[in-house]
């Protein structure tokens, strides 16, 4: 398609695109569906899904999975195929921003690749696993997988990727065999890689880097209250944070994370701007001391804001990161509700778990 200029962010096709993704959005689930969802076991679950617009994955993958690994694997195919779709009609600098944006399920991918490794699952598991909606392909993802070693995938890692993992987390690897440090790394690349490479956002851009700068302060507030929670001791607590949050500096973080009680630190919390968003799930934590329900209502909120800004932004990437959301969520709902029944979950267990 011929690139135009356009009021938000230069050349890129946001009109078409937009539309493109609003016929999408036409068929994500309604809200009262989910309550049908509960309703039904996994092979009812299995057959409604096969009638919607998971159908295709769905049929495809049905001679080698059932039951919750069909919804699993399914989901995750289809999601990564909607991504792709997506990015591949836009063009111009909304393909870049977009592009820039979606790189965050490569690092999953890589993830997924080292958690593999470790576990020496086959090819074959970590393919049914990964998601490619990123720039990487399923190709450049297993051809990590493919290397003999952790250590020389993470050499890959920084020599074609420009991820390069601290000697210290490496050997921390080493002697403990915890991954989890290393993926806490990937991820805080992601958000630095992402901000770097926005350092003098259009328009456009910077809605979207508000954006996920207001998603790195609710990861940042999970990661505080679980930090209290198991009552983590660590003289290097800015590890744990992501930089570049909109509200929530790194030391102000710090600061908080060592303070003397939870309650303390839920206290402090009251500064934030959407605090009453979160208040009545803040105030349960401090008795129950689950994190739970506060990660949905930050889930919730951060969904009615990429709404919101969709609305105020509706001729630029906004409205496409908002479906992207959308979609998102509604796999992980379609996903909850399959665990849940697996494991033996009432309804109302399950739908305290879910994001509408």
């Amino acid at each position: 398609m011929k690139q135009m200029v356009f009021k938000w962010g230069g050349k890129g096709n946001y009109y078409y695109a937009v539309a493109r993704v609003k016929a999408k959005k036409a068929l994500l689930l309604s809200k009262d569906t989910y309550p049908k969802l509960l309703l039904m076991d996994l092979n009812e679950i299995n057959r409604f899904l096969g009638e919607t617009q998971y159908k295709v994955e769905m049929a495809e993958l049905a001679s080698r999975y059932d039951g919750v690994n069909l919804i699993e694997h399914g989901t995750a195919k289809n999601l990564a195929r909607v991504y792709r779709q997506i990015l591949g009609f836009c063009s111009g600098s909304l393909y870049g921003t977009l592009e820039k944006y979606l790189a965050r399920w490569d690092n999953m991918n890589m993830k997924t690749v080292l958690r593999g490794k470790m576990a020496g699952a086959t090819v074959e598991d970590v393919q049914e696993d990964i998601v490619i909606a990123g720039k990487l392909s399923e190709e450049q993802i297993l051809a990590l997988y493919s290397i003999e070693s952790i250590k020389d995938i993470l050499d890959q890692m920084a020599e074609k990727y420009g991820i390069d993992v601290p000697d210290e987390l490496r050997t921390n690897l080493d002697t403990t065999g915890d991954l989890g440090p290393i993926e806490d790394y990937l991820d805080k690349s992601y958000y630095r890689n992402f901000f770097k490479e926005l350092t003098s956002p259009s328009l456009n851009e910077r809605t979207l880097v508000n954006l996920v700068r207001l998603e790195v302060d609710i990861r940042n507030i999970i990661t505080l209250l679980k930090l209290k929670k198991y009552n983590v001791q660590s003289d290097k607590l800015s590890f744990y944070f992501i930089e570049n949050g909109k509200e929530l500096p790194v030391k102000e973080l710090i600061r908080m994370a060592g303070m003397e009680s939870f309650e303390g630190t839920i206290g402090e919390l009251s500064k934030l701007t959407f605090y009453e968003t979160i208040k009545d799930t803040l105030e349960a934590a401090k008795t129950s001391k689950s994190i739970s329900e506060v990660e949905i209502a930050l889930q919730k909120y951060y969904t009615r804001q990429t709404e919101k800004l969709s609305h105020g932004y509706p001729a630029s990437v906004l409205p496409i990161v908002d479906y992207m959301q959308r979609k998102k969520i509604e796999v992980d709902n379609i996903r909850i509700i399959a665990r849940g029944k697996q494991s033996g979950l009432d309804s109302e267990q399950i739908k305290k778990l879910l994001v509408i």
